[in-house]
């Protein structure tokens, strides 16, 4: 007779070199050096096609982490200054659909059509 054994709620930390890694239920955090990265499960709210699913990252640069390398790229951009960057916002309806026009304008040097890639693996 096979027993079942629920998995545990929380998973125990690991260590691989410098990097640390803890699980939960819907979450994964990862840690190297100043710089910790979390990713989330959670469900496309209000969703109308497509994946009923998203995951959710979070990026934390701690101590001098920003200082140890040129920041670059949309995310990196957001670690190069001390302050915030809080670039043009779109408004949201409270009924309907919306199309952004933000495109992270004045958060970013540029435009995010310099950003784009020909293709997902370039």
């Amino acid at each position: 007779v096979a027993v079942y054994r629920r998995p545990p709620l929380h998973y125990a930390p690991r260590r691989c070199g410098d990097m640390a890694m803890k699980m939960d239920m819907a979450s994964a955090t990862f840690s190297l050096r100043n710089w910790t990265v979390t990713v989330r499960g959670n469900h496309v709210y209000g969703r109308i096609s497509g994946p009923s699913h998203r995951l959710d990252v979070g990026i934390h640069g701690s101590g001098d982490a920003a200082a140890r390398c040129l920041p670059h790229g949309i995310v990196g951009q957001s670690f190069a200054s001390a302050t915030p960057r809080t670039g043009k916002i779109d408004e949201y309806p409270r009924a309907g659909s919306i199309t952004t026009s933000a495109m992270a304008e004045g958060a970013i040097q540029g435009t995010a059509a310099m950003y784009e890639l020909p293709s997902p693996y370039q």
